[in-house]
């Protein structure tokens, strides 16, 4: 059996070829690596580009629902207000009036969060992290907003137990929550329709509630 020793080069001409063969081939390598690293990457960004874009539009979808609620909350708090003004003893309104709720609907922020976490939000363009940044802003204090509706009205719920039932000692509590909810209403309906109108033309995710109940049904029940 014969062994064959590797060939030791003849002069530095074939030294420094052969290094140059070994240096282009490390240099390639790495650079199809780098290159199929950078597809990757921009394949995961444009996937949460796309999921982000989504998400806003969902927002945008649920925004618009309460959006078209608002008529019918100022309606129901002026009502309210009337309900109020005229509690002066216990026969003042019955029990199993219809209250209901503004409407208000979780907005989800989970993607954006996921991409500011990978760090894929530093790879985009600076006009697109502006854009997302902004709007998420937005989101999130439109959703504070409705947290806090969810609550005031919860108390202002309580009327629906009737005079009769409810001590007078009731009445500043659910004074102040009507005030508080007049408040976060005008803040909805002023701040919310820079977020529905931010993407004219864009396919908007509509939104159906799972249950009735909203302030549109009429308080009283009729006859």
């Amino acid at each position: 059996m014969h062994i064959h020793l590797p060939k030791v080069p003849h002069g530095w001409r074939e030294f420094f070829k052969e290094y140059a063969i070994i240096v282009l081939g490390v240099l390639t390598a790495l650079a199809l690596e780098q290159g199929v690293e950078s597809l990757h990457e921009r394949s995961l960004a444009h996937e949460a580009r796309q999921a982000i874009d989504q998400e806003i539009q969902t927002d945008i979808g649920r925004t618009a629902y309460r959006l078209s609620q608002q008529a019918c909350i100022e309606k129901r708090l002026d009502e309210i207000e009337a309900l109020l003004g005229d509690w002066r003893d216990d026969d003042a309104f019955p029990a199993g009036l219809h209250i209901g709720f503004p409407g208000d609907v979780g907005l989800v922020y989970e993607r954006w969060e996921a991409n500011l976490a990978s760090g894929r939000f530093n790879e985009e363009s600076a006009k697109d992290q502006s854009e997302q940044a902004g709007l998420y802003s937005l989101i999130k204090i439109l959703d504070d907003l409705q947290l806090k509706e969810i609550d005031e009205w919860s108390q202002l719920r309580t009327l629906e137990l009737g005079s009769r039932a409810l001590s007078p000692a009731a009445k500043p509590m659910i004074a102040s929550a009507l005030a508080s909810a007049r408040a976060d209403a005008r803040s909805f309906k002023l701040l919310a329709p820079v977020l529905v109108n931010s993407r004219p033309g864009a396919a908007r995710t509509a939104f159906s509630p799972a249950q009735l109940g909203t302030a549109c049904q009429p308080m009283r029940k009729a006859g």
